[in-house]
C-alpha cells in the first residue's frame, strides 16, 4: 500500500511539475548581438534582450534602440498597451526589455509603390521624413539618404539577393509588445 502512495504521489509530483512548465515557461535572455544572429528563428517568440540604449523616440516616445556589443548595429523595440512611453533617461544605459519578435517583408512590388510615392513628394517639395536616422541606421540605410535612395537601395539589395538564389523579399525585425522593461541603475 506504501509503495502504491509512493509512486502515486511521485506521478502526482511530476504532473504538477510540468503542469507548471507549461503554464509559466521561462522566456530566454538574450544579448542584442544573439538577438540579431537568431531573430529569423525567434519570430512569433517572447525574449528578454539585454543592451544598452542608443536612442529613445523624441516624436512619439514608443520606440527604444539598443545597440550591439561593438556599438556598430542598432535593433529596435515597439512599446505595448502598457508602455505609454519609454523613459528618455534610458539613453546610455543598460536595458532589459521583452517582446515578441516580429519579422518585416518588403517585397519588390511595396518598394516599387514606396518610390512612385516618395518621387511623387520630391517633385512636390513636400518629402518629409519617412523615418528618423536611427530607425535607417536599425535597417542597415544610408542616414543620410532621402527617402528616395533609401528605397532604390534597397530595391538594389533585393535584386542581388534575387539573383545570388535568395528570397524574394527583404526582411528585418522588431520586437514588439513591448510591455516590460527595466533601466540598470
Amino acid at each position: 500500500m506504501k509503495r502504491q502512495f509512493s509512486i502515486l504521489l511521485a506521478v502526482a509530483t511530476i504532473l504538477l511539475c510540468a503542469s507548471d512548465a507549461v503554464a509559466s515557461p521561462k522566456i530566454k535572455t538574450y544579448s542584442v548581438d544573439q538577438l540579431i544572429a537568431k531573430a529569423p528563428t525567434l519570430v512569433g517568440q517572447i525574449v528578454q534582450v539585454t543592451g544598452v540604449c542608443k536612442h529613445v523616440c523624441a516624436t512619439t516616445g514608443r520606440k527604444i534602440f539598443l545597440l550591439n556589443t561593438d556599438g556598430t548595429k542598432l535593433f529596435r523595440f515597439n512599446a505595448g498597451s502598457k508602455i505609454a512611453k519609454f523613459d528618455p533617461t534610458a539613453r546610455g544605459k543598460e536595458v532589459t526589455i521583452s517582446g515578441v519578435v516580429a519579422e518585416h517583408r518588403v517585397t519588390k512590388e511595396d518598394l516599387d509603390k514606396q518610390e512612385t510615392k516618395a518621387l511623387e513628394a520630391e517633385k512636390l517639395q513636400s518629402a518629409k521624413k519617412e523615418h528618423c536616422a536611427t530607425d535607417a541606421k536599425a535597417n542597415g540605410e544610408d542616414e543620410k539618404a532621402t527617402p528616395v535612395q533609401r528605397i532604390q537601395a534597397q530595391k538594389q539589395k533585393l535584386q542581388k539577393q534575387i539573383a545570388a538564389g535568395g528570397k524574394d523579399y527583404l526582411a528585418s525585425y522588431t520586437v514588439n509588445e513591448c510591455n516590460d522593461y527595466s533601466i540598470a541603475k
